[in-house]
């Protein structure tokens, strides 16, 4: 399974894991809970406000959970770890990632999407482009775990070749530098650190250029799954209400806990992070209101949008004829969804 893309340079290296179980970050007992680990798919921040804002409320703890949240890092697969059994739950950062667990046979299964659309973004400079289209030619840094899979989602829809690609390292420095290059990163970040750094930046979110693909995914082990039904239906309809609440209420609580278990992580990235997830429609879709989207959407799933994500993809040839996303996800009773 490949890591998350880079994010930041200042990330320090991953804990090991047997530091991140024996000392965890967060833990919220509740009297005769169910215990529960869940790890997230990188270093605590906004695009994980919800969770943080559970704790904070103590809406597990109210749900009858004893939930024990570890962050993730550089150089730690989350998803490898649930596969093995080493926790219970964790984040599916896109669709792509639970296809390739279902292609490895892995018994672990997405049960909802926090995001229900992936906050991911190609970011060039707007001196010089005005379309995704313009950037053809162009230098376009990318994260590893992209270049066989969005990246032929990309070259499909767009005049691109493989020659563009260079390696987004977890530093914008060198796009900062290079006037004609476009970078890969998510609309919650690296357009606040290219402002940051006095660019101005073209955003492209590729959600709103026809990419349909879930994101924030949660997942479970089927093991626990089995054995547990009623916590992971807790644990979805806490976590969905404590996004409502850290995207429209007062998030302080909850960017204290982030900060603490981030210590990297700044105050003004996290207000950016929380804006741009509610103007972007990211965990409540867009337009709000409609049946599908909306504060009541948070976490839905459907078969007719995991159909058509996993045809789109086998056809640009990223997974095998055979692969069944249904092997990899459980639209179960976990969410209100359809």
């Amino acid at each position: 399974m490949p890591a998350r893309h880079p994010r930041r340079a200042l990330l320090k290296a991953g804990l090991a894991l047997a530091a991140l179980l024996t000392a965890p970050v967060l833990s919220h007992p509740a009297r005769a809970a169910e215990k529960l680990v869940f790890m997230l798919d990188w270093q605590a921040e906004a695009e994980h406000g919800g969770y943080f804002q559970a704790v904070a409320e103590g809406l597990y703890q109210k749900a009858g959970l004893d939930v024990t949240i570890v962050p993730g890092g550089p150089g730690m697969s989350a998803q490898q770890m649930l596969a093995a059994g080493k926790i219970d739950g964790t984040i599916g950062s896109n669709a792509f990632y639970v296809l390739n667990l279902v292609e490895a046979g892995a018994k672990v299964k997405a049960v909802a999407s926090m995001f229900q659309k992936d906050p991911t973004i190609l970011m060039a400079h707007a001196q010089n482009t005005t379309s995704l289209a313009d950037l053809k030619g162009r230098p376009i840094f990318l994260g590893d775990p992209s270049i066989n899979t969005l990246w032929r989602w990309l070259k499909s829809k767009y005049p691109y070749e493989d020659g563009q690609i260079r390696r987004y390292t977890g530093s914008l420095a060198p796009f900062l530098t290079t006037p004609a290059a476009a970078a890969q990163g998510y609309v919650t970040s690296e357009p606040l650190i290219a402002k940051k750094a006095g660019a101005d930046v073209k955003v492209f979110l590729l959600a709103d250029q026809g990419y349909d693909g879930y994101s924030g995914l949660v997942m479970f082990n089927d093991a626990y799954i089995q054995a547990h039904p009623a916590a992971v239906k807790a644990f979805v309809a806490a976590t969905a209400e404590g996004w409502r609440h850290y995207l429209h209420g007062d998030a302080a609580a909850a960017d204290a806990l982030i900060r603490k278990s981030n210590p990297d992580m700044d105050a003004e990235t996290l207000a950016y992070g929380r804006k741009a997830l509610v103007d972007n429609g990211i965990v409540e879709g867009t337009p709000a209101g409609s049946n599908a989207t909306g504060p009541d959407a948070i976490g839905r799933m459907t078969a007719a949008r995991w159909e058509g994500f996993t045809t789109e993809m086998k056809r640009l040839g990223i997974y095998k004829a055979g692969t069944d996303w249904k092997a990899g996800v459980d639209l179960g009773n976990y969410t209100r969804g359809l």
